[in-house]
């Protein structure tokens, strides 16, 4: 029988327990009990607390806590026509007192004096990149009966945004937990290149049918804070493919996305498009988000572009109101 090295362990313990954590992100509203949750992660339920808290550094129940108090205050902003006694309940919560005192307790404001503090400020992004561009206007593609919208931006360039119905897409992936800056270039590198140092002898990695996606996989950073944040680097794969160690495998699931193609466009410019994504189309747009994360497909390297420009694709899921 083969011995684990202490990194090798290390890295088990990352993905089961990320394997919960995905779990309970799609399952609010399920069976979240100890026994369920510690038989995804195949640890025995007596230890379970104990190991979920020194891989994660966060209390089961208070990351479960937190996880519904997050998910309801982002439907918040983003479901304006849901009332707050069904965002309660669509959250996972037992009666909208309750929500109420959990929520308060969190944020320090009820959930209507939140929604008014957001939506007040629902254009207003970080260093203003996207202020007050034009309200977006729908066109017909009579070529294949499907709207799409376009925004006319600050440097009048338009951004365009069509709605799809995509099917699941299996991942095999590595998450970074906790605070980071989408412009960090060294941790994406490494992370990146881990799961790459995976794929590769394993004859996993063949782009262009390959997908390679950045997930933005808990949290926004409207609603949760750095250090309970989350994000992942992932490739597609095949369903029946196995992973081990600290790669993780989970499905992306089928459904209506958002799309938004940028071609050579610098990383503020891809922050911009998803802060009019988020701020200016949604709520206009006659949908609400879905189920799910938003992600980023990579169709190139910038690094091996002459002005490290990137070429993407960028998804949020969606619902109709």
């Amino acid at each position: 029988m083969k011995v684990l090295s202490s990194e090798e362990s290390k890295s088990i313990y990352i993905s089961r327990i990320n394997r919960v954590i995905d779990y309970v992100k799609s399952n609010l509203e399920g069976d979240l009990s100890l026994e369920n949750l510690s038989s995804i992660a195949n640890f025995s339920k007596f230890y379970f607390h104990r190991i979920f808290k020194s891989v994660t550094g966060e209390n089961l129940n208070s990351c479960v806590g937190r996880m519904k108090i997050e998910k309801s205050a982002f439907m918040l902003i983003y479901n304006p026509s849901l009332s707050i006694t069904s965002v309660a309940f669509d959250s996972g919560f037992s009666s909208p007192a309750v929500y109420s005192r959990e929520f308060k307790a969190h944020f320090k404001l009820s959930p209507s004096q939140w929604r008014r503090k957001k939506q007040r400020k629902i254009c207003k992004v970080d260093h203003n990149i996207c202020k007050e561009p034009n309200e977006p206007e729908i066109y017909i593609d009579f070529s294949k009966n499907k709207p799409s919208w376009g925004i006319k931006m600050k440097n009048q360039n338009t951004l365009n945004i069509k709605v799809s119905s995509l099917p699941e897409v299996p991942i095999a992936y590595i998450r970074h937990h906790g605070a980071y800056n989408p412009l960090d270039k060294k941790l994406f590198q490494s992370l990146f290149s881990k799961l790459i140092s995976w794929a590769v002898p394993r004859d996993l990695f063949n782009p262009p049918l390959t997908k390679v996606m950045t997930i933005f996989s808990s949290g926004h950073p409207e609603t949760t804070a750095p250090d309970h944040l989350s994000v992942d680097v992932a490739i597609s794969i095949e369903k029946k493919t196995a992973v081990q160690g600290e790669v993780g495998k989970r499905v992306i699931p089928a459904g209506q996305y958002a799309v938004i193609s940028l071609t050579e466009a610098t990383m503020e410019e891809c922050g911009q498009a998803w802060n009019t994504l988020f701020n200016v189309w949604l709520p206009s747009s006659g949908y609400q988000p879905g189920e799910g994360a938003y992600y980023v497909n990579h169709l190139n390297d910038p690094e091996q572009h002459p002005k490290k420009l990137n070429t993407v694709e960028m998804y949020l899921p969606v619902k109709p109101l």
